[in-house]
């Protein structure tokens, strides 16, 4: 298995079978060894050659990504070129149309830059611009117009004005040094030795940098990171940065309180959407904004090696950050170094969808073909159906009649329909098909695992129906778990004649991890099938405790979910060591906003035991119960 025996591509497989969340480091490895290192390295972002190769029928198009502005790029690029008072930018959106139009035929006549800014957001303005550009007399132009657009990636962007402009991107740099290192050479002498109080400003400053990169660099991880990646952008840095200077300068101390409200609640915490993700934002900056962070030496992560600068020059701030790792840890973004294998795994799985999308689905050889596999697997799961479900369920879903259908499809019995065909490309990519998750409870899971959770679903509720109550209930198997915990407390509000209102429920985990061998409870009902990510559960103790190396998910015993009176509540909520968890239904854990204000994917949450003081710790985990896995 040495490097000398096989080649980078059998080394491509092996890591595939053995570690797939290495998968994308050894595609490199690949690439660079078939095709060159040039095809792994980013170009460097080179706005003056660009504008040289155009010309004036020619756009000029910046795919933007998050994080990434180009516009200051832009208007350096035209004060270079004295053009500054001749750059007009305009953004588009609703009643902007003829506004561009007027700007574009200006810009033709007098040889100005014209800039349209966010072309993604107006799609149905985009086929006006084609006819624009299509119909364009380079006879009428000035030799000195450019057109350029922005745009994020979108599917309404006119083909022909993509085919015939120069694509630019800049990607935001990577990886917390790189952005640190971004951030402080924008910054100017003047800026840096600009307050009164420079030592607590410098220090303050460098925390306000610190945080800026990592709570964008945390969105790498992705739903353990950010259950949203928001898209923050240097200027809420900006802001942020003028504020910490217009306090300092205003106030006689340092103002905690009102610094770290106005920039995790207002600037940065202005996008946050979903609740989770601002109370981890106000976590995550009162790790740096605090008394500490004034004394030399401070450390703003549990590693050694990241310590706020003592007070200097801002060249000797960017020489500190210069000597930062270049690779750094997840415990950096104050998650457990299990988080880097969950983000790794689910990049390799991403890029393998993407490769396995674009595959030809004709098979050559003495290869099955793709339609007689398909037939195959549709004839096996329809052997699987649970004959509980023939009606009632089968007709909701639909599992017996499209299998039925396509497998008749197939055969050419009947017409091969788009939902048919969709449900056919599904079957290859071991995917969900579309008309069974339109209407199916939410799952990652591929489709063999789905079909077996089906099967495991199915058959809890037939031992409910002819068995009885169990003694724990497997609450993931619901549809609408919240609907079971409003029977439970309607069942306890019913035997008290206490009003509904006025119940709330507390959570007990037990040691317990046999659903049929414990004891039915008196109050409340026991509860089982969740699965804690991002800590670790000690059943001895009954507590949260960190998790163990390379251990993702801990199933969670039985819990006892009681229903207790809001007084009751008050006074227990206040009890030191209890982390209030979120439940939700997919390891995505983001979903639409409902009217309750919380996202459809959340469910509620648990007050689990831990001996840490600061739950904040585990708010900065991004410490969650999930309702299944997803494989």
């Amino acid at each position: 298995m040495g490097q000398q025996t096989n080649t980078a591509f059998q080394q491509l497989l092996i890591i595939k079978a053995l570690r797939e969340n290495f998968l994308q480091l050894v595609v490199r490895h690949v690439v660079e060894a078939e095709m060159g290192s040039h095809y792994i390295v980013s170009p460097p972002f080179d706005l003056v050659g660009c504008f040289k190769d155009s010309k004036k029928t020619m756009p000029l198009i910046f795919v933007l990504s998050a994080g990434a502005d180009p516009t200051d790029y832009l208007v350096k690029l035209a004060r270079d070129f004295e053009y500054e008072e001749r750059l007009h930018f305009i953004s588009l959106g609703q009643g902007q149309g003829q506004k561009a139009e007027n700007l574009i035929q200006m810009g033709r006549e007098s040889g100005d830059w014209v800039c349209l800014q966010n072309c993604h957001l107006a799609a149905s303005w985009m086929p006006t611009l084609e006819r624009i550009q299509e119909m364009q007399d380079p006879d009428q132009i000035d030799d000195m117009y450019r057109l350029w657009l922005t745009s994020m990636p979108s599917p309404s962007f006119p083909v022909p004005v993509l085919q015939g402009g120069i694509k630019i991107t800049n990607e935001p740099p990577k990886g917390l040094r790189a952005n640190l290192s971004r951030t402080f050479q924008d910054i100017s002498t003047e800026i840096y030795e600009g307050c009164s109080k420079s030592r607590e400003y410098k220090k303050l400053l460098y925390a306000l940098a610190f945080f800026h990169a990592a709570i964008l660099e945390r969105r790498k991880f992705g739903p353990i990171g950010w259950n949203v990646p928001y898209e923050w952008m240097d200027g809420d840095f900006q802001v942020s940065r003028e504020q910490v200077a217009m306090y300092l300068e205003s106030q006689p101390g340092v103002p905690w309180i009102t610094l770290k409200y106005i920039i995790a609640e207002v600037n940065y915490g202005g996008r946050v959407t979903d609740d989770k993700d601002v109370r981890l934002i106000s976590a995550f900056l009162k790790r740096y904004f605090n008394e500490g962070v004034l004394e030399d030496g401070y450390k703003l992560s549990p590693l050694d090696a990241y310590t706020c600068p003592n007070e200097g020059s801002l060249e000797e701030v960017r020489e500190h950050v210069r000597k930062l790792p270049m690779d750094e840890d997840p415990q950096v973004f104050g998650l457990h170094p299990n988080a880097q294998i969950t983000a790794q795994t689910e990049a390799a799985r991403q890029f393998l969808g993407i490769i396995l999308s674009v595959q030809p689905r004709i098979a050559s050889g003495a290869a099955i073909r793709p339609e007689d596999l398909v037939a195959q697997m549709a004839e096996a799961f329809l052997g699987r159906v649970p004959k509980v479900m023939n009606r009632k369920e089968a007709g909701r879903i639909g599992v017996q009649s499209t299998l039925v259908t396509l497998g008749r499809a197939i055969k050419g019995f009947v017409v091969m329909s788009a939902q048919l065909e969709d449900m056919y490309n599904a079957f290859l990519l071991q995917k969900l098909p579309p008309n069974w998750g339109e209407v199916a409870y939410p799952c990652l899971k591929p489709l063999n695992s789905w079909l077996t959770d089906f099967e495991e679903r199915i058959a809890f509720m037939a031992r409910w129906l002819h068995k009885g109550p169990p003694v724990s209930f497997w609450v993931p198997c619901f549809y609408f778990p919240q609907g079971f915990m409003t029977c439970a407390k309607q069942v306890h509000a019913r035997k008290t004649k206490i009003p509904i209102d006025d119940l709330v429920f507390w959570q007990e985990p037990t040691n317990g991890t046999d659903p049929m061998g414990c004891k039915r409870p008196e109050d409340g009902v026991n509860v089982h099938g969740f699965f804690l990510q991002g800590a670790g559960w000690d059943v001895e103790t009954v507590k949260m405790v960190e998790s163990e190396k390379a251990v993702l998910f801990k199933e969670l015993p039985i819990t006892w979910i009681q229903v207790v009176e809001e007084a009751v509540y008050s006074n227990v909520s206040k009890q030191p060591g209890r982390y209030t968890c979120p439940l939700y239904k997919t390891s995505l854990r983001k979903g639409t906003l409902a009217t309750t204000g919380h996202s459809t994917n959340f469910v509620c949450y648990f007050h689990l035991p831990s001996d840490v003081e600061d739950q904040g710790h585990w708010v900065r985990r991004g410490v969650a119960l999930l309702c299944m896995l997803d494989d």
